[in-house]
């Protein structure tokens, strides 16, 4: 009668167990499903910013259009804006006069501004990270760097990124006053000539 009962306790501790498994896979998906159908609504992304790399903090404004455009103006007496046009990044020191040009696809930003990518990498895997306040998703690229998407796990809406800088430096990128599908038009990320600065 005693074996008996111990087996039927296992039976049940087994289906509580799948039940729990279950349930939790359901609001995975859910919850999945959820930052999708939010990102596929995102057009554009308007927000306040606070970047650190190594022992470095900067701050500033950023505005996004989905794919691949991206201007962020940094608070700093450089006067340093970052600009994507959609094919080259442009590092501008206004203070120096100088525009330093990279193509968008060698640096991490082809990942972070491609908002196809990112629901390509929610739909095909797990979180990374799953706590109370924050979703994390990882996204390797060119095999020796990855770009850690953040979400908010309440409202689904983007909070930054983590990543590593040219120089294997750890970026962490916040983002603050987040406002979604301003309009903002396209010769907004126009990059402009030296001579211009």
């Amino acid at each position: 009668f005693c074996r008996l009962s111990l087996i039927k306790k296992k039976i049940f501790l087994f289906y509580v167990l799948i039940l729990y498994l279950f349930s939790i896979t359901n609001a995975l998906a859910d919850l999945q499903k959820d930052l999708i159908n939010k990102l596929t609504s995102t057009l554009t992304l308007s927000f306040d910013f606070k970047q650190k790399i190594g022992e470095k903090e900067e701050m500033g404004n950023c505005f996004i259009k989905y794919p691949l455009r991206m201007k962020c103006n940094y608070k700093n007496s450089k006067g340093k804006t970052i600009i994507s046009n959609g094919k080259t990044v442009a590092i501008i020191k206004k203070k120096y006069k100088k525009i330093y040009l990279y193509p968008i696809k060698s640096t991490p930003l082809s990942f972070i501004l491609e908002k196809e990518k990112i629901i390509d990498l929610i739909r095909k895997s797990n979180p990374s990270e799953l706590n109370s306040d924050l979703i994390g998703f990882i996204f390797a690229y060119k095999k020796t760097n990855k770009v850690k998407m953040l979400f908010d796990k309440n409202s689904l809406e983007l909070k930054g990124w983590e990543t590593n800088d040219a120089y294997s430096n750890k970026v962490n990128f916040e983002i603050n006053n987040l406002i979604i599908n301003n309009q903002i038009v396209d010769d907004f990320f126009k990059i402009p000539q030296e001579k211009d600065l």
